[in-house]
């Protein structure tokens, strides 16, 4: 019987083998593609079968099995693995390789023996869930974009070469800020119809959430304002990436386990 580890584990074997085939010579076809399709429904599987265990009630730590999912999904929609692109392929393998990593952490470490409680059946549990998701996947997206931009900005390039630059990796994480701040808002009125309080800053995971926001606030600002240039907001950008991973993922890991 297919259960949600199982699951996750045969999608993290997925992952791997699509990662690697992601290093074959370009002249040759890639079968990066039809790893990937079955890697991201096999995660998929692994979620809904999670989320089917606990409906209406929201499944407790979630979020590291269903963020891979939404990277896997990241670096198959566009397909742009055949395309003569350098810069967006190795963007596309390093969101890859994240996926890899983050479902390979669910599998060894899973957190998955905390029964859901009555309050989070609400339509808000479940909008802080995949909001919240869905903003690490975007910020992490950005930061790779990020990353591969500032290696390819020069210290004193021309002003339209840097804002190109900066146009591919900022959009990600906007809309990454924008999902986070929806998320954060649910969360509140989950937390206040559930305990009567919309913020309870005694727990790690609020503070955690309201320094992502923070920090992302700041580099908005770096981006409205022009300041730090385009390579000290791309640093900053990708700075942001390793914070969501230390911050927001982290926690989601339990104790070691055998994958088999």
């Amino acid at each position: 019987m297919l259960t949600a580890r199982s699951a996750l584990s045969i999608a993290t074997v997925l992952y791997a083998l699509a990662l690697a085939a992601s290093f074959r010579p370009r002249q040759r076809p890639g079968f990066t593609p039809w790893l990937l399709l079955p890697a991201v429904g096999a995660n998929a599987a692994a979620v809904a079968l999670r989320y089917w265990q606990a409906w209406p009630m929201l499944p407790m730590h979630l979020g590291s099995a269903a963020l891979p999912l939404f990277m896997g999904l990241l670096a198959a929609l566009p397909p742009t693995w055949k395309t003569g692109d350098a810069q967006e392929s190795g963007v596309r393998r390093a969101v890859l390789a994240l996926a890899f990593l983050l479902a390979a952490s669910a599998v060894c470490f899973p957190k998955d023996f905390y029964l859901p409680f009555l309050k989070s059946a609400t339509p808000f549990a479940h909008l802080f869930f995949l909001f919240g998701t869905a903003g690490k996947g975007c910020f992490l997206f950005g930061a790779a974009r990020a990353a591969f931009a500032w290696q390819r900005v020069p210290r004193c390039g021309r002003q339209e070469t840097s804002l190109h630059a900066e146009s591919r990796w900022f959009p990600p994480i906007a809309w990454g800020f924008v999902l986070w701040t929806l998320s954060m808002f649910a969360g509140e009125l989950w937390s206040y119809r559930g305990w009567g309080t919309p913020v309870v800053w005694d727990d790690p995971a609020i503070v955690a959430a309201m320094a992502t926001w923070f920090f992302y606030i700041g580099l908005l600002h770096l981006h409205l304002t022009r300041t730090w240039g385009p390579r000290g907001r791309a640093v900053f950008a990708a700075l942001g990436g390793a914070g969501v991973l230390a911050l927001n993922c982290v926690p989601d890991f339990g104790p070691f386990r055998p994958p088999f």
